[in-house]
């Protein structure tokens, strides 16, 4: 079993110790929140006997996972080893297992180019071998992957990844719950605002230098 690089970021008041702060959500909050949107009353639970808990049910996990694919989200990003698999796919070099709870693959490199992996871009494919294994195919020895885990604690979303959640979840439950296509457009508006904020965020807690290519700094600089 290979070693797991985890990248998480916590809210103030999360869960510390195994203890839960005062001001940790539920995916039951998550979905009244979306409610509130909406102007809908709360539930107590995905399994109440009213349209709107059964709305929260069929569209939570769908739009949860949806929403980890749609963004790389810093607090679900995962870094891992691949294992590599005896199996052949044409036109590429080694075959691996596909990482467990992946979601989304975002790049696969080598240990050496680890901080150039954004920069210089390893070709990848996701295929099924003969033996129906699901499995990444490219042409990087000794790989690694780094991926969106399947993250499925609330303790562990932050703000706004919570608000761009519920505020996507309110634009697809609008046309049931109050028939109107302004209500949905105007939630899906404010999903994608929080999606963009999101990047702000993203990008003030991560630092990286620019690499340009050759001789690009002269010509631009000078």
């Amino acid at each position: 079993m290979f070693p797991a690089l985890f990248h998480i970021s916590r809210r103030p008041g999360g869960m510390e110790n195994g203890r839960k702060g005062e001001n940790d959500m539920t995916n039951t909050d998550i979905c009244n929140l979306a409610l509130s949107y909406l102007s809908k009353g709360k539930i107590t639970s995905m399994d109440d006997n009213t349209e709107e808990a059964a709305q929260c049910k069929i569209h939570y996990e769908h739009d949860r996972r949806l929403l980890l694919r749609q963004y790389p989200w810093g607090f679900a990003k995962r870094t891992v080893k691949l294992a590599l698999l005896d199996a052949t796919v044409p036109g590429y070099d080694y075959a691996y297992s596909y990482p467990a709870e992946c979601l989304a693959v975002r790049y696969v490199f080598d240990e050496e180019n680890a901080a150039a992996k954004e920069e210089d871009l390893c070709d990848f494919d996701t295929v099924m071998t003969s033996g129906n294994q699901k499995a990444l195919a490219t042409n990087v020895e000794l790989a690694w992957c780094e991926y969106t885990f399947n993250i499925r604690d609330v303790d562990m979303f932050p703000d706004e990844f919570i608000e761009a959640l519920a505020h996507y979840m309110a634009a697809n439950m609008a046309m049931v719950l109050t028939g109107s296509a302004s209500i949905q457009q105007a939630q899906f508006q404010l999903y994608q605002e929080s999606i963009e904020m999101a990047k702000v965020y993203s990008a003030q807690e991560r630092r990286k230098n620019t690499v340009y290519p050759e001789g690009y700094a002269e010509a631009r600089f000078s």
